[in-house]
C-alpha cells in the first residue's frame, strides 16, 4: 500500500511477475453442464429435465450443453425441445466432444457428465458445494462410500486402468476415469489438450496437477445406463490409454511437473531421496529461530512447509499453485527485483536458484537489501571444483535429458563465492555439504562498511574453466 504498486492476483497468490495480464471477463453465468452426446435420445429426454430440476432448486444460473457426435437418432430433437444449448463437435471421439463443450461453455464453472443416465442429477449439488475445495472436484467411484454398478468385465477395466495409471504415474487420485467432475473453467482454460477419446479424463488430471491445481475427491455411486449401449470400444480403448499413459509418463516425471521437487523427498530412487532429505535438514537448521524468513525461489519443496510463516516466491506459477497447500504466504516475483521494502526479513533462502540464472550483481543485491542487518542468508549451490558433482551432473544429464541439469548455466566453486561474498557484505558463519557436493551457506549481513574483503565482480565467484 504505501509503494502504492498495482498487481494482479492470480489463483489466489500476488503476481509481480505477470506481464500483460488481461482484464477479468465475467462470466456468462455460474456453472456451464457439458454433455457429450451419441445417438442417446431416450436418455437425454430423462436427463435433461431431472439436471435442469437440480440446478433450479440450487439456485444456480447455469446453461446446458449438449454435444452431439453426429448422431442419427432424435437426440438433437430432443435436446432443442428440453431447451438445451446443441454444440456439433468438430474432432472426433468422446475427447473431442469434450474439447468442444469445454470451448463454448460461458459458465465460471464447468461441469461434465454422461448423456447415459448413469450420473445422478442430484449428485450436482454435492460437487457444487465442494468447488471451494479445488479446481477439480471428481465424483468419485472409489474413495470410501463410493461404489459402481456396472458390468463385471467393465469394473474389472475400470479398477485396472486406474491402478495402472495411479502407481505408475504417482498420481493422487483414485477415480482417474470418473468422466462426473466439476472444473474451474479458468484452470481448463490453462491446460494443453491433445486427445480426442475417453482418455482425455486423465490427460486432463495430470495436466492439471503438473499445472499445480488441485484435485478433491468425493464418494459417488455410479449406476447403469438408462438406455442404449455403451461406446466404448475395448482395442480403440486400450491403446488410446496407452499412448497417453506414454506421454503423461513424460510430463509427470519431468521438471515441468508442479510437484516435482516435493515428489523427490518421498523418492523411489535413494540418491534422489537422500539429496533432498539432507538439503531439507540443513536449510531447516540454520533457519530454526531466524524469524521471519523468505524462501526465493521456493518452487513446490518441502523446505517451505516446515514453517508456515515463511514467506515464499517463485517466478513459476504452477509451482506456487502446488505450494498452496503448505499454507505459507505466497508470491510470484523476481530475484532481480524482490518485491518488499528494505530490511523486511530476519532470514533469506534462497536453494538451488543462482546457478540456473545468469551471474549478475542484482540478485545479490536484492537478497542484501531485503535483509535486516545480521540477517541471515543461507544460500545453496553446487560447488562445481567438486568432481563428485561434475561427475553426478554428466549422468543425470544423460539419465534424465530436460531436467535440471540442462538449467544449470552459472557455476560457481566454494573459494571464489566465498570472496565475493565476503566483498558483498556478509560474514561466512558455516559452509556444510550435500553429498559432499552441493555447499549450503549460512551467512550473516555485516553493517555497512564493515567487510574486510574488497567489494569483487560476481564473475570472480565463477569456477575457473
Amino acid at each position: 500500500m504505501a509503494c502504492r504498486t498495482r498487481y494482479p492476483v492470480i489463483d489466489g497468490i500476488p503476481s509481480f511477475a505477470a506481464q500483460g495480464v488481461a482484464p477479468a471477463i465475467l462470466p456468462g453465468c455460474a456453472l456451464s453442464v457439458v454433455i457429450p452426446a451419441l445417438n442417446e435420445a431416450a436418455s437425454l429426454d430423462q436427463v435433461l429435465p431431472a439436471v435442469e430440476a437440480a440446478l433450479t432448486s440450487l439456485k444456480i444460473s447455469h446453461e446446458l450443453v449438449v454435444v452431439d457426435g453426429g448422431s442419427t437418432d432424435k437426440t438433437q430433437e430432443v435436446v432443442r425441445r428440453h431447451g438445451a444449448r446443441l454444440v456439433t463437435q468438430k474432432l472426433p471421439g468422446f475427447g473431442g466432444a469434450c474439447r468442444a463443450g469445454f470451448e463454448q461453455s460461458r459458465g465460471e464453472y464447468v461441469l461434465t457428465m454422461d448423456a447415459d443416465g448413469s450420473h445422478d442429477p442430484s449428485f450436482v449439488g454435492d460437487l457444487w458445494t465442494a468447488r471451494g475445495k479445488a479446481e477439480v472436484v471428481i465424483a468419485s467411484r472409489y474413495v470410501p462410500g463410493g461404489a459402481a454398478f456396472m458390468p463385471g468385465w467393465r469394473s474389472l477395466l475400470s479398477r485396472i486402468l486406474n491402478v495402472s495409471f495411479r502407481r505408475g504415474l504417482s498420481l493422487p487420485v483414485m477415480d482417474l476415469s470418473s468422466g462426473y467432475r466439476l472444473y474451474l473453467r479458468s484452470a481448463l482454460r490453462q491446460l494443453k489438450l491433445g486427445a480426442t477419446d475417453f482418455d482425455i479424463l486423465e490427460e486432463i488430471l495430470i495436466r492439471a496437477l503438473a499445472a499445480g491445481y488441485a484435485v478433491h475427491e468425493i464418494p459417488f455411486q455410479y449406476r447403469a445406463r438408462l438406455a442404449g449401449k455403451s461406446h466404448v470400444r475395448l482395442f480403440k480403448f486400450g491403446i488410446s490409454y496407452l499412448r497417453t499413459f506414454l506421454a503423461m509418463w513424460r510430463l509427470r516425471n519431468s521438471i515441468a511437473s508442479a510437484d516435482y521437487d516435493a515428489r523427490a523427498f518421498d523418492s523411489l530412487v535413494p540418491l534422489q531421496r537422500y539429496w533432498q532429505r539432507r538439503r531439507h535438514q540443513v536449510v531447516t537448521r540454520l533457519a530454526t529461530g531466524v524469524g521471519q524468513v523468505l524462501d526465493v525461489g521456493c518452487g513446490s519443496s518441502k523446505i517451505l512447509s516446515s514453517n508456515t510463516t515463511w514467506v515464499g516466491l517463485d517466478i513459476q506459477m504452477h509451482k506456487l499453485r502446488y505450494a498452496r497447500r503448505y499454507g505459507n504466504p505466497l508470491v510470484q516475483g523476481s530475484i532481480f527485483d524482490l518485491p518488499f521494502a528494505d530490511g523486511s526479513f530476519d532470514g533469506v533462502v534462497c536453494s538451488e536458484v543462482i546457478e540456473h540464472i545468469p551471474a549478475e550483481e542484482k540478485p545479490f543485491n536484492e537478497m542484501l537489501r531485503v535483509l535486516k542487518p545480521n540477517g541471515r542468508l543461507i544460500l545453496g549451490t553446487p560447488d562445481y571444483d567438486k568432481w563428485s558433482w561434475r561427475a553426478l551432473e554428466w549422468l543425470y544429464a544423460r539419465v534424465s535429458p530436460g531436467g535440471y541439469a540442462d538449467e544449470h548455466i552459472t557455476h560457481y566453486s566454494r573459494e571464489n563465492l566465498t570472496t565475493y561474498l565476503q566483498g558483498k557484505g556478509f560474514a561466512v558463519e558455516s559452509v556444510d555439504y550435500v553429498g559432499g557436493s552441493e555447499m549450503i551457506f549460512s551467512l550473516r549481513k555485516l553493517p555497512p562498511m564493515a567487510s574486510p574483503v574488497p567489494a569483487q565482480p560476481v564473475r570472480s565467484a565463477l569456477r575457473a574453466a
